[in-house]
């Protein structure tokens, strides 16, 4: 085997393993917030901050880390590694004065956006939530400059340290839940500067072993920079979806009872490590191959691994959306019923997941096309059809808050994500053809039936060892465990017959 391609499969299972492992991470903050923090006012109050705070820095942070790569390597390409490098420091610096300028701005503009996501908030309220969002607002400065050497590191081909930085990031939070909790929210939005302080940290040694080498550099004519604006901006947007949806949902959180902020994030959380676990490894391995074949103009294999794509989707994340949607409560109740988390909150935390749930392929389907764009390097389209979302978005939040209340808002998001994934089929579709709806509609036909019964045993099994009469965390996970074991066993024994006796078929007709 190729050298290269031995490296490349290497980081590709180093970065699905990091994933992984920082989902995981993720999942055990949220745990411990739950704990600690339960899902009342004070929760509430924390997420919005987190938000308020941090949101657009987010956005914009991952905005560079994908849309500056691509400009580093031409650089390189073209005028060699010490032009990279002064680029670099070039936009280190112009990125710092983004910052600084966002953070005073933000500082001003904090009552406006506090009432924007806390609808009718007033007073006393209004001023301690002002002081958590000015607090933490220095994490958003730290973001966005750990955006630069990201994209350094992406541009030389060490995307590895990436996610080792958020070992760090999330063993601050952990630390601090675990022996400091009793200084409440106003102790966790510090500890959420640490945490970023300490993730910029550890990637910039990195960076200097991989030839960084700081230089005050400070140039507004560059002719790279204006490039660097123009691919920005339909990469923010492009980024933002999920994250403008979840404030967009928690803004009419706000108006609902305590408690709905805090019972839409622990859902979501759940949710996103699905995605993450599930989903980012098929894009790590997909994405960069589809762009070579485009760059090739290889259609008839771009076809196929489009195919391959979208059948991992149907095979991988719908019997995973079965798990979830047919043992929401119980994985709830596993995942957070402790301390300060009450059963009460574990129904109301399960229902909202079962309708979030229901937008898992789409969410998959979505991610998959948008970063196919990417590839192909068309962010523009990807765009239009993102922010059409996050406005459906808001209109069924609007229409369904009122009947269905926190769980309309979910909802909302699964249908406002599915049909953007549906767009982007359409679209992706109106000249090369390349996902086959035909197939991809037979093929879930096929499937339903063998989700159905996968949905069965997943009830028979758990209800059965329900009978036991155990009360134990272990054993409840245990429970939970076996049940989607016994699952996962018939999905895959009744999908590989079904593909087999498809297989027979094809040969058949060949013949």
């Amino acid at each position: 085997m190729d050298s290269t391609l031995k490296r490349a499969i290497s980081t590709s299972r180093f970065i699905i393993l990091m994933i992984f492992f920082n989902q995981l991470l993720g999942l055990t903050k949220q745990m411990l917030i739950a704990y600690k923090l339960g899902s009342g006012a004070e929760t509430d109050a924390y997420f919005t901050a987190i938000i308020a705070t941090i949101l657009l820095a987010n956005i914009i942070g991952e905005a560079i880390s994908l849309g500056t790569e691509p400009i580093l390597s031409k650089i390189e390409n073209k005028k060699g590694k010490e032009h990279k490098l002064n680029y670099v420091n070039n936009l280190l610096h112009i990125v710092i004065l983004l910052a600084i300028g966002i953070l005073v701005l933000h500082w001003l503009l904090s009552p406006i956006i506090i009432k924007i996501l806390v609808r009718g908030i007033e007073g006393k309220n209004l001023q301690d939530m002002l002081k958590l969002v000015r607090v933490g607002l220095p994490m958003g400065l730290f973001i966005l400059i750990r955006a630069i050497f990201i994209a350094f590191l992406h541009s030389e081909d060490s995307p590895k340290s990436e996610f080792k930085s958020c070992l760090f990031y999330y063993a601050a939070y952990i630390l601090f839940l675990t022996y400091f909790s009793h200084h409440g929210i106003h102790g966790l939005i510090i500890t959420g500067i640490v945490a970023s302080i300490l993730q910029l940290c550890s990637i910039i040694p990195t960076a200097v072993a991989k030839g960084y080498r700081y230089k005050a550099i400070l140039n507004f004519q560059s002719i790279y920079l204006r490039e660097f604006f123009i691919a920005l901006w339909p990469v923010v947007l492009g980024t933002s979806i999920n994250m403008i949806n979840v404030a967009v949902d928690k803004s009419f959180a706000s108006t609902l009872i305590t408690g709905s902020k805090s019972w839409l994030n622990y859902s979501d959380v759940i949710i996103h490590v699905a995605i993450g676990i599930l989903v980012m490894g098929m894009i790590i391995i997909v994405i960069p191959a589809l762009g070579k074949r485009f760059a090739g103009n290889d259609i008839t294999s771009l076809k196929s691994l489009m195919d391959k794509g979208m059948h991992m989707v149907t095979s991988v994340v719908l019997p995973a959306m079965i798990v979830i949607i047919t043992l929401a409560n119980p994985i709830v109740k596993l995942l957070f019923e402790r301390g300060k988390f009450a059963p009460a909150d574990t129904l109301i935390t399960s229902q909202v997941l079962i309708h979030y749930a229901l937008g898992l392929v789409g969410i998959a389907i979505m991610l998959i096309l948008i970063n196919c764009h990417y590839a192909i390097h068309d962010p523009i389209t990807s765009t239009k059809f993102v922010t059409l979302g996050v406005i459906i978005n808001f209109i069924l939040n609007w229409i369904l808050i009122n009947p269905m209340a926190v769980h309309g808002l979910a909802l909302a998001t699964s249908l406002s994500n599915t049909l953007v994934a549906a767009l982007l089929i359409w679209n992706i579709n109106k000249d090369t053809h390349i996902v086959d709806m035909k197939k991809v509609g037979k093929g879930l036909l096929r499937l339903f039936p063998i989700l159905v019964t996968m949905a069965i045993v997943l009830l028979l099994t758990y209800n059965i060892l329900n009978l036991i009469p155990w009360e134990n965390t272990i054993m409840d996970m245990f429970q939970l465990l076996i049940s989607i074991i016994a699952g996962i066993f018939i999905y895959s024994k009744l999908a590989l017959k079904n593909e087999n006796k498809l297989l027979k078929v094809h040969e058949k007709g060949e013949a």
